[in-house]
C-alpha cells in the first residue's frame, strides 16, 4: 500500500500563491530573454592575465579553461571555484561577468572556445606536467625536468 504524503509550500503572509498561468508566463518571459552580451572587455583582461606568469595568472587561466571542463595546457591543477581567491580585484569581477554571461542562454560559445584555443596555442608546446598545486610560484616558461 503506498501512502501520499502531502507537501505544502508556505508563502510569505499577503503573498499569494502563483497559479499554474503565471508560473508559466514566468517561464515564457525567461525562455524569450535575449541572451546576455558577451562580456568582451572582461574576456580580454582574463586572457590578458591568463597569458602571464604570475599567481593571479595561473588563477585567471585556470579559471577560463574550468568554465569550458578542460584542461590548463600548462598541465596545472586548480582548486575550482577556490582560484577566485587568488585573483585581484579587476580580475575577479571579470570573471564573475564572464560566468553571468557563461550560465544563461548564450548566443554563441565561440567566443570562449577561440580564446581557450589561443591559450593552449601559446602554453601547450612548453607545458610542464605538473599536478595539483605543484606549479605554484613557479614560472610558466620553466622547463620539465628531465
Amino acid at each position: 500500500m503506498t501512502t501520499m504524503t502531502k507537501v505544502s509550500v508556505d508563502f510569505p503572509s499577503g503573498q499569494a500563491k502563483p497559479t499554474t498561468d503565471a508560473i508559466l508566463a514566468e517561464l515564457n518571459r525567461t525562455v524569450r530573454m535575449p541572451p546576455t552580451p558577451v562580456p568582451e572587455r572582461e574576456l580580454a583582461l582574463l586572457y590578458q592575465a591568463a597569458c602571464g606568469d604570475t599567481g593571479g595568472s595561473q588563477a585567471a587561466r585556470d579559471f577560463l579553461f574550468w568554465l569550458a571542463g578542460q584542461p590548463d595546457p600548462t598541465g596545472f591543477v586548480g582548486d575550482g571555484g577556490l582560484e577566485l581567491r587568488r585573483m585581484d580585484h579587476r580580475l575577479k569581477n571579470a570573471a564573475l561577468e564572464v560566468v553571468a554571461w557563461w550560465a544563461g542562454p548564450t548566443k554563441s560559445d565561440t567566443p570562449l572556445y577561440d580564446l581557450l584555443a589561443s591559450l593552449r596555442t601559446r602554453f601547450a608546446k612548453n607545458a610542464p606536467n605538473h599536478t595539483r598545486g605543484e606549479s605554484r610560484g613557479t614560472s610558466l616558461n620553466s622547463q620539465p625536468d628531465g
